[in-house]
């Protein structure tokens, strides 16, 4: 494979392009960008970087896949969408306000950041995380298995995704009705909840609300009749047709009666 000139390759490109893409060509290091003022997109994916430039304030969209970054440059606050999936990352800097997805899958991240309000995508899994911050109320997916999660936040209503497996849950907040996808296998809480005996378990207490059930009916049986017993001895009492006339029709008073 011929060598890429990284440099050579960005000077060759005109100032006002919106997207850089450079991924797949073993760099090691990535040179300025200042003089993009409109760059919205940079991928560098499947390199060997150990840390980013400066980022130009227009981007939009940051792709840093599977590289050996320890950290991340200051994220410019345009930034919606931030991928750095795959590297050697222990913390986050601040996240930007417009963010709407984070993907930050197996690193060895303890803790995150502030989420932003904007926020609707999370994904955090396999890393090494002990708690998840409060989360903004437009989440809608959570992927957060493989760390080592003992409790959850509250949950925001608009969440249709959770994948929590393989933690250490002992509990779950409460779950609204919006939630599409739900999974949290490898938990002590699916032990708790999903073990062996949980069948058992259930058709007991099915059994016991049945037998519940018919108790309070048969308690509550001669009650109920003395309560219906005028009502049903009027209804029904022959005198009912004593007013009958010739002009009546006696089919259709039957069927009332």
């Amino acid at each position: 494979m011929a060598e890429f000139y990284v440099e050579k390759y960005l000077n060759s490109l005109p100032d006002d392009l919106e997207i850089i893409d450079v991924s797949f060509n073993n760099l090691k290091y990535l040179p300025d960008l200042s003089r993009f003022k409109n760059l919205k997109t940079l991928r560098c994916d499947f390199n060997n970087l150990t840390s980013l430039p400066i980022l130009p304030e227009s981007l939009e969209e940051l792709s840093c896949h599977r590289n050996y970054l320890t950290s991340l440059p200051v994220l410019n606050k345009n930034l919606e969408l931030l991928n750095c999936i795959d590297n050697k990352l222990t913390f986050l800097p601040v996240l930007p306000k417009k963010l709407k997805k984070l993907y930050c899958f197996k690193n060895k991240l303890i803790l995150l950041p502030i989420l932003p309000n904007y926020l609707e995508e999370l994904d955090c899994s396999i890393n090494e995380l002990i708690l998840l911050p409060v989360l903004n109320e437009q989440l809608r997916i959570i992927i957060c298995h493989h760390n080592q999660l003992t409790s959850l936040p509250i949950l925001p209503k608009s969440l249709e995704i959770l994948e929590c497996n393989n933690n250490q849950l002992t509990s779950l907040p409460y779950l609204n009705g919006q939630l599409k996808d739900l999974s949290y296998n490898n938990n002590p809480i699916f032990d708790i909840i999903y073990g062996s005996n949980f069948y058992v378990i259930n058709k007991r207490i099915k059994r016991w609300n049945n037998f519940r059930h018919l108790y309070y009916c048969l308690k509550y049986k001669k009650r109920l009749f003395k309560l219906m017993e005028p009502i049903i001895k009027k209804r029904y009492h022959p005198s009912y047709l004593n007013n009958l006339t010739e002009d009546d029709n006696l089919d259709e008073i039957l069927k009332k009666w």
